[in-house]
C-alpha cells in the first residue's frame, strides 16, 4: 500500500514538471528552411508528442496505470527505497518550473546540477542492478534518469539555439493532446484513490460489524446464563419464603412452648436441660431474624414491588438488633431520631458496616460508634481505614474477592449500598487518621 501511494505521487510530480519544461521549449527558427517550415513544425510536433508519450510510459510503472491499479504488486518497497525515491522527487521539484526567463548563467548552473544528478543516478542504477534490487526501484530511477536527460537536452537547446515559435508566437512544444492525456491520467488516479478509500471504509465497517456480532452472541449467552441462574434463585427463594416458613415460624415455636408447659423450670434444672432449652430458643430467634432478612431481600428482586417501610425509632431498632449478637457490647448507638424505613433491611445494612469495622480492625479495643449529624447517620470505627477510592472500586467490582472489604463473606458493601439506595439514601466513605467513617445521607421524601 505504501508503494501504491508514494509512486503515483512521484509520477504526478515528474509528469507535471515535464509538461511545464517541455511546454517552455523554445527553438530559434533561424535554422529552419522557410520552404520547409510547415513540414518541420508538423514533424517536430509529432516527434515531441511521441517522445513525451514514451517518457510517461517509461516513468509510470505498469502496475500504477489505471487499468492495473488494483493488481497486487509483486514486491513492496522498503523505507530505504522510498527514501531514495523521495530524494529524486525533491531534486525534480527544486528545478525551475520554466527556463524561458532564466539568464544563461543560471541555466548553466542548473545544467551542472542535472549533470551531477545524472552521474549519480547512473551509479545508483548500476549498484542496484548488481545488488539485484527491486525492479520497481530500478525502473523509477531509470525513469528519473530519462527525464533528466531530456531536461538537459532542452537546456542545451535553449542555450545554443533559443526558442522555437510558430507564426502566432506560441511555443511549438505546447501540445493540447498531451494535456488531455495527462488530465485523463490524473482523473484515473483520483478515481482509483477514491475507490481504494471507499473499499477501506467498507472493510472497516464490515470488520466492526463482525466484531459487534461476536459481542452480541456473547451478550446473548450471558443473558441466557443469567436467566437460568435467576430461575434457580427464584426457586430457592420460594423454598425459603414458603417451605421454611412453617418450620421456623410455626412448628419449632409451638414445640418449644409445649415443652415449657409440660416441664417447669425446676424440672428443667433437675434434668439439667435449662441451658439447652435457652440455646434452642436463642437459635430459633436468630433463625427467624435471618429468615426475615431473606424474605425482605427476595422482595427486592420482584417486579413492581414497593419496599415496605414504617416510622421507627432507629436507636431502639438497632439496640434490639445488636442485643442478640456476640459483638453488641462493642457497639455504641447514640440518638438517631425516627425515620420511615424497612427495619429489617436497614438494621442489616448497618450491621454489615459494623461487622466490617470490627473485622478489619487491629486496635487493642475494637469499637464502633453510630451517631447522627443533621441528616447524616455515621458509622465510625477505629480499624484500618477505607479510602473513598477503594470504596468506589469495591462498588464497581474492581477489587479481588480476597482484597474485598468483607473477604467474600456477609452482605458485602454492594448489597449494603443497594439497601440504602432502595431507601432513597446515599452511602459515602471517609478515611480517618484512625479508622473509617461510613456516612449515610438521609434524603427525606
Amino acid at each position: 500500500m505504501k508503494t501504491l501511494l508514494l509512486i503515483p505521487l512521484f509520477v504526478i510530480s515528474i509528469g507535471a514538471f515535464s509538461q511545464d519544461t517541455l511546454d517552455d521549449v523554445r527553438i530559434n527558427p533561424s535554422w529552419v528552411n522557410p520552404e520547409k517550415k510547415l513540414d518541420v513544425l508538423k514533424k517536430d510536433t509529432v516527434l515531441e508528442s511521441n517522445i513525451i508519450t514514451d517518457m510517461i510510459d517509461k516513468i509510470v510503472p505498469n502496475w500504477v496505470k489505471p487499468e492495473k491499479i488494483f493488481e497486487e504488486p509483486k514486491e513492496e518497497l522498503t523505507q530505504e527505497d522510498v527514501k531514495l525515491l523521495e530524494e529524486d522527487v525533491k531534486f525534480m521539484a527544486d528545478l525551475p518550473p520554466s527556463y524561458e526567463e532564466l539568464p544563461k548563467e543560471n541555466l548553466k548552473t542548473v545544467l551542472i546540477q542535472i549533470d551531477n544528478k545524472i552521474a549519480q543516478l547512473k551509479q545508483e542504477i548500476d549498484k542496484l542492478i548488481k545488488e539485484r534490487a527491486k525492479q520497481e526501484l530500478i525502473k523509477s530511477k531509470q525513469g528519473t534518469l530519462t527525464v533528466l536527460e531530456k531536461e538537459k537536452s532542452i537546456i542545451n537547446l535553449t542555450l545554443t539555439e533559443g526558442e522555437l515559435k510558430d507564426e502566432n508566437g506560441n511555443l511549438v512544444g505546447q501540445n493540447d493532446e498531451l494535456k488531455v492525456e495527462q488530465n485523463k491520467l490524473k482523473r484515473y488516479l483520483y478515481i482509483a484513490f477514491g475507490i481504494i478509500t471507499a473499499l477501506g471504509l467498507v472493510t472497516a465497517v464490515v470488520l466492526q460489524r463482525k466484531k459487534i456480532q461476536v459481542q452480541d452472541v456473547e451478550i446473548e449467552e450471558q443473558i441466557r446464563d443469567i436467566n437460568k441462574k435467576n430461575t434457580y434463585l427464584d426457586h430457592a427463594a420460594r423454598l425459603i419464603r414458603h417451605d421454611m416458613h412453617s418450620g421456623i415460624n410455626t412448628y419449632m415455636p409451638r414445640g418449644i412452648t409445649s415443652l415449657e408447659r409440660r416441664v417447669d423450670e425446676e424440672k428443667m434444672k433437675e434434668l439439667k436441660i435449662d441451658g439447652a432449652i435457652k440455646m434452642i430458643k436463642e437459635g430459633l430467634a436468630h433463625t427467624q431474624k435471618v429468615y426475615k432478612n431473606v424474605y425482605e431481600f427476595t422482595n427486592l428482586v420482584k417486579e413492581n414491588v414497593v419496599l415496605e417501610k414504617k416510622e421507627v425509632n432507629l436507636k431502639d431498632e438497632l439496640l434490639k438488633y445488636f442485643s442478640n449478637t456476640s459483638y453488641g457490647s462493642q457497639v455504641t448507638v447514640e440518638d438517631l431520631g425516627t425515620e420511615n424505613v424497612n427495619p429489617i433491611l436497614f438494621c442489616s445494612g448497618i450491621d454489615n458496616l459494623v461487622r466490617n469495622g470490627l473485622k478489619y480492625n487491629d486496635s487493642a479495643e475494637k469499637a464502633v460508634k453510630i451517631y447522627r449529624t443533621d441528616n447524616i447517620i455515621c458509622v465510625e470505627d477505629n480499624g484500618r481505614g477505607l479510602s473513598p477510592k477503594e470504596f468506589q472500586k469495591v462498588l464497581e467490582h474492581k477489587i479481588d474477592t480476597q482484597n474485598a472489604v468483607d473477604g467474600g463473606e456477609g452482605l458485602g458493601l454492594n448489597i449494603t449500598n443497594a439497601i440504602f439506595v432502595e431507601h432513597g439514601y446515599r452511602l459515602d466513605c471517609e478515611k480517618l487518621p484512625k479508622g473509617t467513617k461510613m456516612k449515610i445521607s438521609i434524603q427525606n421524601d
